[in-house]
């Protein structure tokens, strides 16, 4: 039955693949393949391996959502499981009545796309059932003429329940149709059909829009007041460009998905910098006074000291709080690929790249704030484009072009001198100074002990709620023991420490003894040091341990150089 329609199910997987990019496929009662689109479309006509995923879905009528073939339990037995490249499928069966007469399916090869695809797997399913009822549907029509009729109007009820803007357009940049999602968020009520599409878009970008087989991502535009992405797909019949598809994605949604996958939503307040010395509070200051002030900050400070909580304590005390947060470690990301990851990429930018191309991380923040970590590991050549982009506020993605207006605010952060850096031509001294507006040095916990127990007792109450643990306190000689050690990771080694021993504490105060337990681990020195610092933060915290359980007066410390074979002078000078 559906051999009869192949055609028409060819146009209908083009036309969802190229509003969904998700590649689709359709077999028939037998595992034949009759319509298929990208990499798939090379297996038309071929049998679908036995006891696969859509076998199972034309034996039992089910339905499957899977995101981890071939580990998945309906895909243990199937013939091709050894070979198969899918990241995620839905299978739905196509019935004509009772009778089960094909399966439906589509189908992800890449991770970006699964995760996508995965959030909105729901709407897909949905999508799908109701595409699956229409395959069922043009079943049992007699008329070819009907079945295009009917499909058509069948089509836009499918569109319009599609949460992301659609227009299509004929070759003469002809509005065909619009789906109820555009007209609403742009108020497009009054564009009548066969309007030419350059009275919505900037007529710019047609060229483009309309060139060979284009498929991708445009841009991001603004239709009254209705801020979007947009992308754009060909309508292909045998071979021929037909039309094109439209695809406008929200804007600000796609800040929300950003936010939530970097957890830059959780709103940080300058009274969540925990502290009350002198050094702390006056670095907390600085950042009050300048938080409104829309001017670069950079922030000085070892590893661990609390650069990023300051950077979003900033951020949402400006009047950029409801815009993104990016956070960009410099260090985290390697050489070749930091430039795609701050500016974005075309289609067909680089070998492996997306196929639709991608926004960067400072057209994703757009107008929010943009955290550059460890700004003084960024490559020297990247050095020279980020200052342009500081200055032109513009950004050009790998493989393209067009210049994109950003306007992040920038906050920078280092453990390294970069002034130092700046006079051995290690980092370039017009961005240092583009970056240096306003230094905040904050401290290490060694030069504000006073705060040490506080953050201790804020740490024990937290993790106390995370684990269902009830531990009261510190001992005393706990406490003293936290005081006297130097904490080389600073407020991070800390937080480790405090929930390490929560979770290991068999009392009701922590003990020196659990403490010990974590400090003593040779894993615990501190990153980012030379292989003669760690050596000597090590022996000096073994040299504390050791003054913590023989005491510290003269007579102790005489003792502990005699049970470790060294001079007092010796010892005196390791623990400098």
């Amino acid at each position: 039955m559906l051999n009869d329609i192949k055609i028409e199910l060819q146009n209908i997987a083009d036309t969802i693949k190229a509003i969904t990019n998700v590649d689709v496929t359709i077999m028939d009662r037998n595992l034949k393949r009759i319509a298929a689109t990208g990499i798939l479309k090379n297996n038309i006509g071929k049998f679908v391996p036995k006891n696969s995923a859509f076998h199972k879905s034309l034996t039992t009528g089910e339905q499957y959502f899977i995101t981890d073939p071939p580990n998945h339990n309906i895909c243990l037995d199937c013939y091709n499981k050894e070979n198969c490249e899918e990241k995620a499928e839905l299978c739905i069966p196509i019935k004509d009545g009772n009778n089960i007469i094909g399966v439906l399916g589509m189908c992800i090869f890449d991770d970006e796309t699964k995760n996508n695809f995965i959030n909105k797997h729901e709407d897909y399913k949905n999508f799908e059932s109701r595409l699956s009822s229409l395959i069922s549907t043009r079943i049992n029509e007699k008329k070819l003429g009907f079945l295009i009729e009917y499909r058509s109007s069948e089509l836009m009820t499918l569109i319009n329940s599609l949460k992301e803007g659609i227009i299509i357009l004929n070759n003469n940049k002809q509005i065909l149709s619009m789906n109820y999602y555009i007209k609403e968020k742009a108020n497009l009520y009054n564009i009548k059909e066969h309007t030419n599409i350059k009275e919505i878009l900037p007529e710019k970008i047609l060229d483009r829009l309309f060139s060979k087989n284009f498929h991708g991502e445009i841009g991001t535009f603004e239709v009254n007041q209705f801020k979007f992405i947009l992308n754009s797909s060909p309508i292909m019949v045998k071979n021929e460009k037909k039309g094109v598809v439209l695809v406008f994605s929200d804007f600000h949604k796609m800040q929300e998905s950003i936010l939530k996958a970097n957890k830059s939503s959780n709103i940080v307040t300058f009274d969540d910098i925990i502290g009350e010395s002198e050094a702390l509070l006056n670095a907390k200051r600085q950042a009050i006074q300048i938080a409104e002030e829309d001017i670069s900050v950079l922030l000085l400070g070892e590893s661990g000291t609390g650069k990023e909580v300051f950077a979003r304590a900033i951020h949402f005390a400006s009047s950029r709080k409801n815009e993104v947060f990016m956070p960009i470690n410099s260090g985290a990301i390697p050489e070749n690929l930091i430039e795609s990851e701050l500016f974005g990429y075309e289609k067909g930018a680089f070998t492996g790249a997306n196929t639709s191309g991608k926004m960067g991380k400072f057209e994703l923040a757009k107008d929010g704030t943009v955290f550059l970590d460890e700004i003084g590991d960024l490559p020297m050549h990247m050095q020279v484009k980020l200052l342009r982009v500081l200055e032109e506020k513009e950004i050009i993605r790998v493989g393209g072009n067009e210049t994109i207006k950003v306007n992040p605010r920038i906050i920078s952060a280092t453990h390294k001198n970069l002034y130092k850096m700046v006079t051995e031509d290690k980092f370039r001294e017009d961005l240092f100074y583009r970056l240096n507006v306003v230094p905040i040095n904050i401290p290490p916990l060694r030069e504000r002990s006073y705060d040490i127990i506080i953050l201790a007792r804020y740490f024990l109450k937290k993790y106390n709620k995370i684990y269902g643990k009830d531990i009261l306190g510190f001992t005393n000689e706990c406490e003293k023991s936290l005081l006297r050690y130097s904490f080389p990771g600073n407020i991070r080694e800390l937080r480790n420490l405090i929930e390490y021993s929560i979770n290991f504490e068999k009392g009701k105060y922590i003990t020196t003894d659990t403490l010990n337990q974590k400090l003593n681990s040779p894993i615990n020195i501190g990153k980012d040091l030379t292989l003669a610092e760690m050596t000597k933060l090590y022996e000096k915290n073994i040299l504390k341990n050791y003054i913590n359980k023989y005491g510290d007066d003269i007579d102790a410390k005489k003792n502990i150089a005699k049970k470790l074979g060294i001079s007092i002078a010796t010892l005196y000078r390791k623990l400098e």
